[in-house]
């Protein structure tokens, strides 16, 4: 037709999946799983060796996100596209980052961090429903989850050298439930 305007729907010229955010907010979604790492590594006890084991598992699982949600264009576009020695260097980069940035924040506590990463979630999850897929945020969700368990299991917390502790503290746990039960109050399946 001669002067008429076809819209072609998003599939044909789709948007990359940070452009349909707010800068702030897309910072927040990119941070969070690393709020959530950086989290379970405070939560606990765990020592000098404890600490490092948990950020070896913060790495890993949060690298690991790419193979075990491929196709989901949130955690692609918040991932390296490659497991190698430079996404690792990449991932750490934006743990440092979010480290620095919580710290800038004035947060001191391991309880004042969790206040933020939850407060976090129900800001970030609510626009992500106006803009993913199901699941591309029930990924994103169960991402953040397995992220919180990983780092959690990573270290024995209260054991003298290597005898006696747990592998998931009180501590733990019960930021573990803090953060299952905000995600569960915008779980769509059940």
């Amino acid at each position: 037709m001669v002067g008429s305007v076809v819209v072609l729907p998003d599939i044909f010229f789709p948007m990359q999946t940070q452009e349909k955010y707010a800068p702030e907010i897309w910072g927040k979604i990119c941070r969070l799983p690393f709020m959530v790492a950086i989290g379970m590594e405070g939560a606990g006890k765990s020592g000098l060796a404890g600490s490092a084991s948990e950020r070896k598992a913060t790495m890993q699982t949060i690298l690991q996100a790419s193979t075990e949600y491929p196709g989901n264009p949130l955690v692609g576009s918040i991932l390296p596209a490659k497991e190698n020695e430079q996404a690792l260097a990449l991932v750490m980069q934006k743990h440092d980052a979010a480290l620095d940035f919580l710290a800038s924040s004035g947060i001191r506590t391991s309880e004042g961090l969790w206040e933020r990463i939850l407060d976090c979630i129900r800001e970030v999850i609510p626009v992500l429903e106006t803009r993913e897929a199901g699941h591309t945020i029930s990924d994103y969700m169960a991402w953040l989850t397995q992220i919180a368990e990983q780092v959690a299991l990573a270290a024995k917390e209260g054991d003298f050298i290597g005898i006696g502790g747990s592998r998931f503290s009180d501590q733990e746990m019960e930021q573990f439930r803090r953060l299952q039960a905000v995600l569960k109050e915008f779980d769509r399946t059940s």
